[in-house]
């Protein structure tokens, strides 16, 4: 199991309270010694092409410099106040793209958690532009912990949100163990209870069945059955008691939310499909259709992060010797 020793928090600019910073030392406290380091990283979106259309590289350049000095001054200002006591590094950079340089820096520096405040979006972000939190949701190679903004009071729940539709797609089987074992040790820092919720959508039969003796009911309990016993199958095999799970019929974008309302979770673990072009502006992930619906934090595990297992620097060390 991984263990939360390096964590990544983006900066808001220009935000005097700054969530995911508050989550990072949150975790940081809780973990004791846990939680080694934290780096702070305030992008800075590269303006130059309206900016400096008519000003020559020299001076285009030291205008970079310039806007980045007067932001890293500002960060180191604010980590003084705000994070006496911890261990954060303060970075800015100059990006062009953001999501595709934050990501990478999580890969390179090889940190176990990266966590974002959380954005309200509207209806067409994902056709017209993409915002950076479903950016690194999609594609970060790490997991991912979108902080609301509110205090952190550890309820004693931690909830999984499982995706047991296929037993045998071992992509999806991964990513399911993934999402266990990273809330677990979430749950051994902050002493809570691991709770598996699970949606099972209704089963629509086609309408030219027309069998003696068939009901569409029939179908549907049968679906519902085999959904339950694969969520209790997978809790007994980790060591789950069967009351801590919850499984209801319907679409998870509506049953992950309800579920959360009633059982106030510290925190939601998720897995996301990492949808592209035009499949996520029609479709989406369900990750991102929740998120906003949700009181609690949410933790988001990509594909990526499963197959791209990071090393930690302690392990980069020994390989090096």
């Amino acid at each position: 199991m991984r263990k939360f020793k390096k964590i990544m928090v983006i900066i808001e600019p220009k935000q005097m309270r700054q969530v995911a910073l508050e989550r990072a030392m949150a975790l940081a406290r809780a973990s004791g010694r846990g939680v080694r380091h934290i780096i702070a990283v305030m992008p800075v979106t590269d303006m130059s092409r309206d900016l400096t259309s008519m000003l020559s590289v020299e001076k285009e350049d030291d205008m970079k410099e310039s806007i980045v000095a007067k932001n890293q001054k500002w960060l180191q200002n604010y980590l003084a106040i705000h994070a006496m006591g911890f261990d954060v590094e303060a970075r800015v950079i100059w990006s062009k793209n953001v999501g595709k340089d934050i990501t990478h820096m999580a890969h390179q520096e090889g940190v176990d958690l990266l966590i974002k405040a959380h954005e309200v979006h509207g209806m067409l972000d994902s056709v017209l532009f993409t915002p950076l939190d479903w950016q690194l949701l999609r594609h970060s190679p790490v997991p991912v912990l979108i902080a609301k903004d509110h205090i952190w009071h550890p309820t004693g729940i931690i909830a999984i949100a499982l995706d047991l539709s296929d037993p045998e797609d071992m992509q999806l089987r991964m990513l399911n163990v993934r999402l266990l074992r990273e809330a677990q040790e979430l749950s051994r820092i902050m002493h809570c209870e691991i709770h598996i919720l699970n949606a099972i959508p209704p089963l629509l039969p086609p309408a030219t069945i027309d069998l003696p003796g068939f009901t569409p009911d029939l179908l549907g309990d049968a679906a519902l059955k085999e959904g339950c016993k694969a969520v209790l199958s997978f809790a007994a095999r980790h060591k789950i008691p069967a009351d801590f799970c919850h499984i209801r019929e319907g679409q998870p974008d509506e049953v992950i939310p309800t579920l959360c309302a009633e059982l106030k979770p510290t925190a939601l673990f998720i897995g996301t499909s990492a949808r592209k072009g035009l499949a996520v502006a029609l479709v989406g992930n369900i990750c991102e259709r929740v998120v906003d619906d949700l009181d609690c934090d949410v933790a988001v595990i990509t594909p990526k992060a499963v197959i791209e297992r990071v090393p930690m620097a302690a392990e980069s060390v020994v390989a090096a010797k």
